[in-house]
């Protein structure tokens, strides 16, 4: 080990300064010493974080030292993966849609021993596969799902039973694996009163311990499982690889929730997940991400959490009335048309909501209804065209200032179909509605900034049409000044954005197109100029 002044080789003790570029708590005389000393133990200790713990977070993760935007910090491979409880039809074996890219001309491939569908006979034989086979066959249960040509895609409920056998065959065929699975929070205690714990327990335990006969394990052990897995798991999605999934990572489980989180996460082709930092983390730093969308109220943020992971955040936006100072979750006053009403104690569900100017007062009940209407009206819209998004906004002008979480929404969405959408492509666009994409997209970019800033996927998206926008502009303008001034403005956001997704590999191509087109530009404002 390196002495306290990290002045000896960890291996040797020999003076040195090669400093450890990822955990940066040893240092090395050589490039040699620094491999034989990953090989030799290192590998499993180099880690930019550690372990901690506390009474409201429970085991959590926090940095050792400070860390740059763009760094990678943890990379695991998934402990357990499978369907999600209802999925659509998907192959056991490689996990991939069995409907897309093209819809068979007949029923699904079949797994010869148990039925359940497959890609073809190549999957018969995958290791996530052929455990639960031979305990489904065995058993003499076959799958009865079945396609018929020109039916619609639906869910399949029969799928919820694939990833919680797959973590019961664990303790049999990796001890060591089950034991970290069953060291994860549940909150079981919670999930039994819900309905969905209902019918898991009236119909999922008899299929468990009578249909393939493992009887020796106890109803609230299996259920315990599926509460594991409903707390911990991370939902998969490659949709080049046509997969949408869930995998268990015990690493990343321990990992906190923070609606202003200070990482994201992607996941790599062999489904490990990577978690990178969306910002300068600092050294002590609690590790977060977030669980939900930036764009949600307090609200219906903490409604989610409530419902999807059992517990209450009350992180520091959730605390805030004023969420940041963008009240999204406020709604304007209706008796002075000046102030806003928010709640006296965002983290006391019950508690009474007040605007700032006029005293008013609204009942929580009152509120939190009035947020489900409209969140409910907003999300039965035609969002195939921006006409129903901007009629939304107009109808709420009086009622939902710019920044309310549903007029926030709602924006987010007219970004991306101005541009995209039927009769709305780039090159369609009206000067009135091109400027108001760049309008939109600079509104949400000053948000993204507060709510899920640096590298985020969220504000590199904006970016992107932001871009875009800029460049279609530039070419329209007849200003040689303005002209040059939007290139350049977009020139930079590309540079920002290449950093942003340059670990997304789905992402390349459309940047790379972007570039093009940029290049393009340039060369047209050069030639004029000239």
């Amino acid at each position: 080990m390196a002495s306290s002044s990290l002045t000896s080789c960890a291996l040797c003790q020999a003076k040195a300064s090669q400093l450890c570029a990822a955990c940066r708590n040893v240092v090395y005389c050589s490039r040699e010493h620094q491999k034989e000393h990953w090989k030799k133990g290192h590998k499993s200790e180099c880690k930019c974080f550690e372990i901690a713990t506390n009474e409201v977070l429970g085991r959590h993760l926090k940095a050792t030292r400070d860390i740059k935007i763009g760094e990678q910090i943890l990379k695991e491979a998934p402990l357990v993966l499978g369907p999600k409880v209802a999925s659509a039809a998907l192959c056991l074996g490689c996990h991939r849609n069995l409907l897309a890219p093209e819809k068979p001309k007949g029923n699904y491939y079949k797994c010869s021993s148990c039925s359940w569908p497959l890609c073809g006979k190549e999957c018969e034989d995958s290791p996530h596969h052929k455990a639960e086979c031979q305990l489904m066959s065995s058993s003499n249960f076959q799958s009865k799902i079945n396609y018929t040509p020109g039916e619609e895609e639906r869910k399949e409920s029969a799928y919820c039973v694939i990833m919680l056998l797959r973590c019961m065959q664990l303790k049999t065929k990796d001890p060591e694996a089950f034991l970290k699975l069953y060291t994860l929070e549940d909150h079981l205690k919670e999930r039994l009163e819900t309905p969905l714990y209902q019918v898991l327990r009236a119909n999922l335990i008899t299929f468990i311990k009578t249909v393939l006969g493992l009887r020796e394990w106890l109803e609230l052990d299996i259920l315990r499982i599926a509460a594991i897995l409903d707390t911990n798991t991370f939902e998969v999605r490659q949709p080049r690889e046509r997969r949408k999934i869930r995998a268990l990572y015990p690493g990343a489980a321990m990992i906190s929730h923070d609606c202003v989180p200070n990482m994201r996460h992607r996941f790599d082709d062999d489904m490990n997940i990577v978690f990178l930092a969306k910002r300068k983390i600092a050294k002590g730093e609690i590790l977060s991400i977030s669980y939900t969308q930036p764009l949600r109220s307090t609200i219906q943020r903490r409604v989610h959490l409530r419902q999807a992971k059992c517990f209450d955040c009350s992180c520091a936006r959730c605390q805030d009335p004023e969420e940041l100072g963008t009240f999204a979750g406020a709604q304007t006053c209706l008796k002075c048309k000046a102030g806003k009403v928010i709640s006296l104690n965002p983290l006391q569900n019950s508690a009474i909501w007040k605007c700032q100017l006029c005293n008013l007062k609204r009942s929580a009940k009152e509120v939190v209804t009035s947020d489900a209407e409209l969140q409910q009206e907003l999300e039965s819209l035609d969002k195939t065209t921006p006409v129903a998004l901007e009629d939304f906004i107009y109808r709420h002008r009086v009622d939902l200032h710019d920044t309310n979480t549903h007029i926030l929404q709602a924006k987010y969405a007219l970004t991306q179909l101005y541009g995209s959408a039927p009769g709305f492509a780039m090159e369609e666009l009206s000067e009135e509605k091109l400027n108001r994409k760049v309008q939109l997209c600079e509104e949400l970019l000053q948000l993204a900034d507060i709510f899920d800033g640096g590298w985020s996927i969220f504000r590199g998206n904006l970016l992107i049409d932001m871009e875009e926008a800029l460049v279609a502009q530039a070419l329209r303008s007849e200003d040689a000044e303005e002209c040059e001034e939007k290139l350049r403005n977009a020139a930079e956001m590309l540079r920002e954005i290449r950093n942003i997704m340059k670990h997304e590999p789905e992402m390349q191509q459309l940047l790379l197109e972007r570039q093009v087109i940029l290049n393009s530009a340039l060369e047209r404002f050069e030639k004029v100029e000239n």
